[in-house]
């Protein structure tokens, strides 16, 4: 009972979503993109959000920074850290939370920087909101650099974006992510650009960090399970299942989990198993669960009744309840492909 009581507590630290809904405004119409998502990021865990594209996971990631657009997006529910609510500042943002509290990767590096500037200055542009000296930025810049591999940070601050690999660059985002000393960095798609020895180096350096929790944000399951310790996947603007990591993949309990986990690239002579069909877009409106028309397992009720977060039996002794979102929740098929549709 006590370590149940200290795990709550800790989840209280740390960030928490409570029932976010992010809506697409076009005109006076309103689209549903992420449908009441809840979830933690525990102090001195990592948390993982896969799913394929267009499931809403960059669009959460953006609304917990108060990066979206007002003009194109409405955002609705609760944001916590360390117990206090995240209030939306003037156009948006989160003042006092992103910098301070909260790094971000983005999804691009080559887009995060301006290449009219060196890289010097998007570091000592940071003086002022962080309420450091140039110098002290500069210092600490040196100093995550080399913590980043980088053996020269002299050469690569006076280096214009353009000049350097995407490796590199990624190097120089999560320093810059860094800079304010937060406690939580949010990374959206951190390894998409990058080739395979390059994106196991940049997850093997987030994973290493010391004092740091990373919620990683990407639909390439196998970065995600080396790095995360809690895990949610995400389709069509729901969670549809949550757990720890190791619960969730060796004994998954939704449909779309284990095709995802079915369809990875592997090493075996097996083929890869395609999941047949497309998430639904953000205009069309589904009346049961979202993933029937994709699912081989689908009843009639799952496609006239939404299915809610449940406690399934599958990979129970984690400290960690796992959910899904599915009536036949942990229920298996003699179908090696997971009861889902797939292409050959």
């Amino acid at each position: 009972m006590e370590s149940n009581v200290q795990d709550h507590d800790k989840e209280k630290q740390g960030l928490r979503l409570k029932d976010v809904r992010i809506t697409l405004k076009e005109g006076k119409k309103r689209y549903p993109a992420v449908k009441g998502v809840s979830l933690s990021v525990i102090p001195g865990r990592n948390t993982g959000i896969i799913g394929e594209s267009g499931c809403g996971k960059s669009l959460l990631c953006h609304s917990i920074l108060g990066i979206l657009s007002q003009e194109s997006w409405e955002t609705a529910g609760e944001f916590y850290y360390q117990n206090l609510l995240l209030a939306e500042g003037r156009g948006g943002g989160r003042p006092g939370f992103c910098g301070t509290y909260a790094g971000f990767i983005a999804q691009d590096p080559a887009a995060a920087f301006d290449p009219r500037m060196i890289l010097k200055k998007h570091f000592t542009e940071l003086a002022g909101p962080l309420g450091m000296k140039r110098d002290q930025i500069l210092a600490r810049a040196g100093v995550l650099l080399k913590q980043m591999g980088i053996q020269d940070p002299e050469h690569v601050l006076r280096s214009y974006s353009f000049q350097l690999s995407g490796g590199m660059l990624q190097r120089v985002m999560i320093a810059l992510a860094l800079i304010g000393e937060p406690k939580l960095l949010i990374a959206d798609e951190p390894t998409t650009a990058l080739d395979a020895t390059t994106r196991m180096e940049i997850l093997k350096l987030l994973k290493e960090m010391k004092g740091l929790s990373v919620l990683m944000v990407s639909h390439d399951l196998r970065a995600v399970a080396q790095i995360a310790d809690d895990i949610y996947v995400m389709y069509a603007g729901y969670i549809v299942e949550q757990g720890e990591t190791a619960s969730v993949l060796e004994h998954p309990a939704h449909p779309y989990t284990r095709g995802l986990l079915a369809s990875r690239p592997s090493f075996s002579k097996e083929p890869i198993q395609v999941m047949e069909g497309y998430p639904p877009g953000i205009h069309q409106v589904t009346e049961g669960c979202p993933f029937a028309p994709r699912c081989r397992q689908a009843e009639d009720r799952c496609r006239n009744q939404r299915p809610e977060l449940a406690e399934c039996q599958a990979g129970n002794g984690g400290t960690t309840p796992h959910l899904a979102r599915c009536f036949r929740a942990g229920i298996q098929e003699n179908d090696s492909r997971g009861g889902t549709g797939h292409g050959k």
